[in-house]
């Protein structure tokens, strides 16, 4: 409670100095730049094909309450913006020449409107502005790929990587890349696009502020309520399937298991992997996949079942007809259905028959056995 009444008194504190002292000197003091955004259209942007609402009408076999599903962002992710002598962080927000915060810009871990009203609330945490008294300045031109999610698979893989596409299709040439580049996935996949042979990279974990003469930001990411584009779908699998012919190899059927994860597990995963192998089943954990071998176990999948997570993200390099079957607990997201969908993909779902007072999707959770085999009866009918 106290901790709670501190925090306020110092937000407030921030939007009461910021129209006086500015948005780098209150990041300096406070820790926190206030949510008064500036928006695009100040600045010199390139406008790409915007992402198309999803609609889909094999909604239907679900109510409406089965889905966590929130309104559809307003929020523009199809452009490459052009920031003279702009600013970055780490965790993705993007500021102007005084500090102020690009709006659409900026990519936050969620579009939904309780997000957005908490970054006005809260303002952009900015802590390593105490300890940085300006942004580590570089010459030329900052391609800038952070975000708030880039250390979670789907998203590095659906968000990040594609933003790189726009840069090259665009032919932006920029010296330097402002990313993470910290977790064995990050390093695997820019080394299968040759990213080090480019450009140099800036590693925001090391470097947390940066500013360049120019920064260019491409602005894209998966958001809810939209299909998934399919320019990026398609560089992805352009970029990273195998160049051999795999029609002739014999089709897997896969199940992934989260025994390494932190959360969202399985509790009676032994007698569902028990029943799975029965079934001529692959227990894989992806944890302990290179990134080459996925996108290949992806590629060659028959049937893939697997509890919700981000390794599903791999779901674009399946054949088209690929059987899948994604398991929840009591709360659920149709991130990757509408990924099935775009990648004509046949999809399934199942929830735990568990009741939980306070239900979210990160929960673990069991799965009725019974309930697994009729849905891959019914796909394999």
């Amino acid at each position: 409670m106290v901790a709670g009444i501190g925090a306020l008194v110092k937000t407030l504190t921030a939007y009461l100095f910021y129209p006086f002292c500015g948005a780098r000197t209150v990041g300096h003091l406070m820790g926190i730049v206030p949510y008064v955004p500036f928006f695009s259209a100040r600045f010199d942007r390139e406008l790409f094909v915007p992402p198309a609402p999803f609609i889909d009408l094999t909604h239907d076999p679900w109510p409406s309450t089965f889905w966590d599903r929130p309104k559809p962002s307003s929020i523009s992710r199809h452009q490459i913006v052009k920031i003279h002598m702009g600013q970055a962080d780490q965790a993705g927000s993007v500021f102007d020449c005084k500090g102020r915060p690009v709006a659409e810009a900026c990519h936050p871990l969620r579009q939904r409107w309780k997000y957005r009203w908490r970054s006005v609330r809260d303002g952009i945490r900015v802590d390593y502005m105490k300890r940085q008294a300006q942004p580590r300045s570089y010459p030329g031109r900052i391609g800038v790929l952070t975000s708030s999610n880039q250390h979670i698979y789907a998203h590095w893989l659906l968000d990040i990587l594609p933003r790189i596409a726009k840069l090259q299709e665009q032919h932006h040439r920029v010296a330097f890349y402002f990313l993470q580049h910290v977790h064995s996935f990050q390093r695997e996949t820019l080394q299968c696009l040759n990213v080090d042979e480019q450009v140099r990279i800036i590693n925001c974990a090391e470097v947390p502020w940066v500013s360049g003469d120019e920064l260019v930001v491409p602005c894209h990411q998966i958001m809810f309520g939209y299909h998934h584009p399919r320019w990026a779908c398609q560089w992805l699998r352009e970029r990273f399937l195998p160049t051999g012919n795999v029609s002739g190899r014999q089709k897997r059927k896969v199940y992934l298991s989260r025994s390494m994860a932190a959360r969202r597990k399985i509790i009676n995963e032994q007698e569902i992997g028990s029943f799975l192998c029965h079934e001529g089943f692959e227990f894989c954990v992806l944890e302990q996949l290179s990134f080459v071998e996925q996108v290949r176990l992806f590629q060659e999948a028959e049937i893939v079942v697997s509890p919700h997570g981000s390794g599903l993200a791999n779901l674009v390099f399946c054949s088209p007809g690929t059987k899948v079957l994604e398991l929840f607990p009591a709360r659920a997201t149709d991130a990757y259905f509408r990924l099935c969908v775009d990648m004509n993909l046949t999809y399934r779902c199942l929830k735990t028959r568990e009741h939980s007072p306070r239900p979210r999707v990160s929960d673990n959770f069991s799965i009725n056995i019974d309930d697994v085999k009729e849905a891959l009866d019914d796909m394999c009918a």
